[in-house]
């Protein structure tokens, strides 16, 4: 009977352990084996989706070219362009950095390459996102009374207006690279591209327009640098004139004494001051004029871009790793969560703690198979037999030696111990929710009890819906409703030919309004006390108890219950709180048998000791 017991918080890491909450490696490891198909399903869900992102990317291809920025210039050179000061050249280095990504350089290529007229370069999609983008932004112009012509958007911050230069741009914006490579004076100029021959020539035209504007600016500073020194050498020469003008003059207009030599020496001095000068700065002027044609620069090729034989992204082998890891780590907490939300009786031992009850074994999934007969015509007084329609239904019959037939011999051993004086043992067999079986279990249970010589009673008692009646008596017309309406016919209750079986149909459709009209309260109590001496044992196949009261009137008129209850479906918490509600029906509950267990499963519910650990070792004493 149904003991008091502690209320427990659900969780399904416990499992009827006596320290509810508690969290050990063992039921750790339970609960990942219970979970560890549904993880791997959810990583091949990943992979699947790795391998459609990979099939839908679009491939892109990089090309790098690489610059040396070279400080070791000739000296003329250096002395004509760095006025005289040096910076440190690591700032020098980052200018140069900015100088490639600028619009300078990037507008040279637009032009160079024809970039702004090229419209496979302006809608080329550059990854999945970039097309989904794409095909939205066309669905979305012409509703916003966009004027762009087709092809897909670029997304550009330097794109300024409708302008196409500035869309190449933006597009060369977004897909360049510039880095430098460590501490060295190496920059490389790397471009991405769904073309490789376009990543290509990119990067080479990044590379030879910088060098090509590294050469213009280091010409034009050489030319103000020469224009500067002819000025210079203009205004030296002239006043190396003057002054020999001077001294010509003076002495002609001078007579030489002691006094006049003294300012003479002064002015030949003056005069060969300014010609030294005048030749030194002509002689800068001079190697000026020949580097001028030499087109020095600190920059140069290195590396030329290669023709990209493969996409560098996305990378197959890292993206579907990644998908994999991610579709487990998804199937790991959605496992958890299953765990936790985990509110199923799936072992003995949550039975025993959650309703204080006794199970009386647990019931493998039948694969009954239906029976066909023959029909013929019976004659007039010939006694009417059972006929079972579904191999489900006297399964213990055929299978005398399996494990649910043990089950069902276990549970007349509970009845026959909680009710040792009864003579005539009224049982009920009751579920909480429709089909859980509670029909099959009750049909076997009275073939058990007739195979072992005891006289069995077997009643279809659910007049709402029968399911016990179709399988044992197909085409029955007469049963329950005639009992009830106070008709009964002994030819009503059927005979199984070779046990001391009797079974009592239930209502079929059209008795529903007779059986309305009739108090099945009385009337059932009543038969059981008339036919009680006749029988050792009565089955009773009641209505649920969630859906219909008729259990609950019925139940004072019934020695004990069997509750059924479907193996990892119903609920514990609903199933506690109906017997909670039902104190006469819980007082009379001798026990729980879990029904539609799948036998292979629920060894990743066994725990060492419990009685589901050792479960293969029984195949040995049954028979399938």
């Amino acid at each position: 009977m149904l003991r008091e017991v502690e209320k427990h918080p659900d969780s399904a890491f416990t499992f009827g352990d006596p320290q509810w909450g508690t969290i050990d490696l063992e039921t750790l490891v339970a609960a990942a084996q219970r979970q560890l198909r549904f993880v791997l399903t959810c990583a091949l869900a990943g992979l699947v989706l790795g391998l459609a992102y990979l099939w839908a990317e679009v491939p892109l291809y990089e090309s790098t070219a690489r610059i040396l920025i070279d400080k070791n210039q000739p000296s003329v050179v250096t002395k004509l362009t760095e006025s005289g000061s040096s910076a440190p050249l690591d700032p020098m280095m980052l200018s140069q950095v900015e100088l490639l990504r600028s619009d300078r350089i990037g507008l040279k290529v637009v032009d160079s390459l024809g970039l702004a007229t090229d419209r496979s370069f302006l809608s080329a999609p550059y990854s999945l996102l970039n097309s989904l983008t794409g095909s939205v932004a066309r669905l979305v112009w012409p509703f916003i009374g966009s004027s762009e012509a087709s092809g897909a958007p670029v997304k550009s911050s330097a794109a300024r207006g409708s302008d196409p230069r500035w869309q190449a741009f933006g597009i060369l914006a977004e897909n360049i690279t510039v880095d430098r490579v460590g501490d060295s004076y190496i920059l490389q100029v790397q471009f991405r591209s769904p073309s490789p021959e376009m990543a290509q020539k990119i990067a080479s035209k990044y590379a030879e327009i910088y060098i090509a504007d590294q050469v213009g600016a280091k010409d034009e500073s050489i030319i103000r640098a020469r224009s500067a020194l002819a000025e210079e050498l203009e205004t030296v020469r002239q006043r190396s004139v003057d002054a020999e003008l001077a001294i010509h003059r003076f002495r002609t207009d001078n007579t030489l004494t002691k006094e006049t030599l003294v300012t003479l020496r002064q002015l030949e001095l003056e005069a060969s001051s300014l010609k030294s000068q005048y030749e030194q700065i002509l002689q800068q002027y001079q190697a000026s004029l020949q580097n001028l044609s030499i087109a020095l620069t600190e920059a140069r090729t290195i590396s030329e871009a290669p023709y990209p034989g493969s996409p560098s992204s996305p990378n197959s082998s890292l993206t579907l790793a990644f998908c994999v890891v991610l579709g487990g780590v998804v199937g790991a907490g959605v496992g958890g969560i299953r765990e936790y939300r985990e509110r199923f009786f799936r072992t003995t031992a949550q039975v025993r703690d959650e309703l204080g009850l006794q199970t009386l074994g647990m019931i493998p999934l039948l694969d009954g198979k239906p029976i066909r007969r023959n029909q013929h015509d019976r004659a007039a007084g010939e006694p009417s037999f059972i006929e079972v329609g579904n191999s489900a239904f006297n399964w213990v019959e055929q299978h005398p030696r399996s494990e649910f037939a043990e089950a069902m011999r276990t549970v007349k051993v509970a009845v026959d111990v909680e009710l040792p004086r009864k003579s005539t043992k009224a049982l009920g067999i009751v579920s909480c929710l429709p089909g859980e079986g509670k029909s099959l279990v009750a049909a076997n249970l009275a073939m058990v009890l007739a195979m072992q010589r005891c006289k069995t009673l077997l009643i279809d008692a659910d007049i709402h819906n029968p399911g016990l009646s179709p399988m044992l008596a197909n085409g029955w017309e007469r049963g329950l409703a005639n009992l009830l309406a106070g008709e009964l016919n002994p030819r009503d209750v059927l005979a199984h030919q070779s046990l001391p079986l009797r079974f009592l149909p239930g209502v079929n459709q059209s008795q529903q309004k007779l059986a309305n009209t009739v108090e099945p309260i009385e009337k059932m109590g009543d038969f059981l006390l008339k036919v009680g001496p006749m029988f050792n044992y009565v089955v009773v196949d009641l209505p649920p108890l969630a859906p219909v009261a008729d259990v609950r009137s019925f139940v004072q008129h019934l020695d004990g219950l069997v509750l059924v209850v479907e193996w990892g479906v119903t609920a514990r918490t609903f199933v506690r709180e109906i017997l909670d509600n039902n104190p006469i029906l819980a007082d009379k509950c001798i026990g729980v048998l879990l029904n539609k267990v799948d036998m292979k499963r629920i060894k990743r519910y066994q725990k060492f000791g419990s009685a589901e650990f050792y479960s293969e070792r029984y195949h040995q004493y049954y028979q399938a």
